[in-house]
């Protein structure tokens, strides 16, 4: 009977040793863990524990149709999403739920921020922020209150009515669809002309994408390039450029699916955070 088991087991270990897929990704949900911030979703990448390297941290915020008391909606779109199909994300991905459709707030969010970074390693000159549609108007709530902590932030279909002026300190890449008829183009194209008319867009960029209605934007999530993007930025680059070699175009959207890795996706099942 012993024997028997060691043969079964063996394949299994040879497995284990051998497959380069196998990762030991964790994503924990931390629930009243924040004074005054939000719940969220913690995924803690396999290099966490395989490496000393701190890595960066990503604030992912979602829109409007993800907002309740349920963390695993959090998972419906978003970078947990690409994760789960496949797309690698080399960070400490914070995914906080608002729990109110009256939208994100910065000090909230950054308390949260703050509490993780006290307690994981991490770069603490490498803070991005990536939202879509109602995360997309948090981002650019988080990046006005923030603008020398945040490295560098991606904010999608959002808009802004706040003063535009402490959003050029940051690299910031702008997307939004010009099919969009929840949030119209103009919410965002309003950013980039203010910032324009201030002498101030050194540090933006802009992609309108022909065709893109809102929701196809989430598939954004899915694709390297934004994470390319994101990582090439630090706090501590002089003079802090914006990288404008990166592009996104709306076939690369329509096509994001395809590329994915089904292999390399994981079920990153959602577990009670490490005692």
């Amino acid at each position: 009977m012993l024997s028997s088991v060691r043969v079964y087991l063996l394949p299994l270990l040879v497995a284990a040793v051998l497959s380069p897929t196998l990762r030991a990704d964790n994503l924990y949900a931390y629930r009243d863990s924040v004074k005054n911030g939000y719940d969220f979703l913690l995924y803690v990448p396999d290099a966490y524990e395989t490496s000393d390297e701190s890595l960066p941290v990503l604030l992912c915020l979602h829109g409007k149709s993800l907002v309740g008391n349920s963390l695993s909606m959090v998972t419906k779109y978003g970078c947990i999403d690409a994760l789960r199909r496949g797309r690698e994300i080399d960070a400490l991905v914070i995914c906080p739920q608002c729990n109110t459709t009256d939208g994100w707030n910065a000090e909230r969010l950054m308390r949260v921020v703050d509490w993780v970074t006290e307690r994981y390693r991490h770069d603490p000159d490498r803070l991005y922020c990536f939202g879509i549609s109602m995360g997309g108007w948090g981002t650019f709530k988080f990046v006005a209150a923030y603008p020398d902590r945040v490295a560098a932030a991606i904010a999608m279909c959002g808009g802004f009515t706040g003063d535009v002026r402490p959003l050029a300190d940051v690299p910031l890449w702008i997307i939004h669809g010009t099919s969009d008829t929840v949030t119209r183009l103009s919410r965002s194209s309003t950013i980039v002309e203010q910032l324009a008319r201030l002498g101030m867009a050194g540090r933006v960029r802009f992609s309108w994408l022909t065709g893109c209605d809102h929701s196809i934007l989430a598939r954004v999530f899915l694709l390297q390039q934004p994470y390319d993007w994101l990582f090439r930025h630090r706090l501590t680059d002089r003079d802090r450029p914006v990288d404008r070699d990166i592009k996104i175009s709306p076939a690369d959207v329509r096509a994001a699916y395809l590329t994915l890795d089904a292999a390399r996706g994981r079920r990153l099942q959602i577990e009670n955070p490490p005692s």
